[in-house]
């Protein structure tokens, strides 16, 4: 499943953030508030079941999102560190797990998890956060070691933004998995996303020395 989030905000917030010349805090600013906002969209997709609240006047009906406290947020390092930081906002009863992955720079861009430290996952909604879908082998290899620690209820992808490419690959290998981005770009180069938004992990950290 693919849902382009088409919100008016995360548009703009989305626009900001791609400008060459954007700095470090704005740029991490901007991934949190956008994190932000699509841990409300993925919330609105949750079960509810209806309440009684006493008011200081009387009783009203409401509204309880089930299974927040099911929740378990995987950022993958170290790009995804701002979203994770946006989406613990909204999920304050979720459980967090990181994953450290990395591709290779040439064709076809191999992808490996060398570290993996994420909570029990079966039975789990597990929404996997990283800021850019490329050309999918990082989210694959990604998620195939997620599977392997179990079975969760929900499998959910959130993205800024991804390549079609991307989506495809990640599908036709996870098919139950769920995908929400803020837009989807067709163009690869050199396996990176054209416009995209730049090298997310170094504008926000700078470039690695080694």
């Amino acid at each position: 499943m693919l849902k382009i989030l088409k919100n008016t905000v995360l548009q703009d917030r989305l626009t900001k953030i791609r400008k060459a010349n954007i700095d470090s805090p704005d740029f991490k600013a901007g991934l949190v508030e956008m994190s932000r906002l699509m841990g409300y969209e993925f919330q609105s997709t949750m079960d509810i079941r209806e309440v009684k609240v006493k008011t200081p006047f009387g009783t009203a009906k409401g509204i309880k999102i089930k299974e927040t406290e099911n929740v378990i947020v995987v950022g993958i390092l170290r790009a995804a560190i701002p979203m994770v930081e946006g989406l613990m906002s909204i999920f304050n009863e979720a459980k967090y797990g990181v994953v450290g992955a990395w591709r290779e720079g040439e064709p076809p861009f191999k992808a490996k998890v060398s570290y993996i430290k994420i909570p029990d996952v079966q039975d789990r909604i597990v929404i996997v956060a990283d800021p850019m879908l490329a050309t999918g082998n990082t989210m694959n290899a990604t998620l195939k070691k997620i599977k392997k620690q179990g079975t969760p209820r929900r499998l959910a992808i959130l993205n800024i933004i991804a390549t079609e490419e991307g989506v495809e690959k990640v599908l036709e290998n996870h098919s139950e998995v769920e995908i929400y981005t803020c837009s989807i770009e067709n163009k690869l180069e050199d396996g990176y996303i054209v416009p995209g938004l730049g090298d997310a992990g170094d504008i926000i950290f700078g470039k690695p020395i080694c």
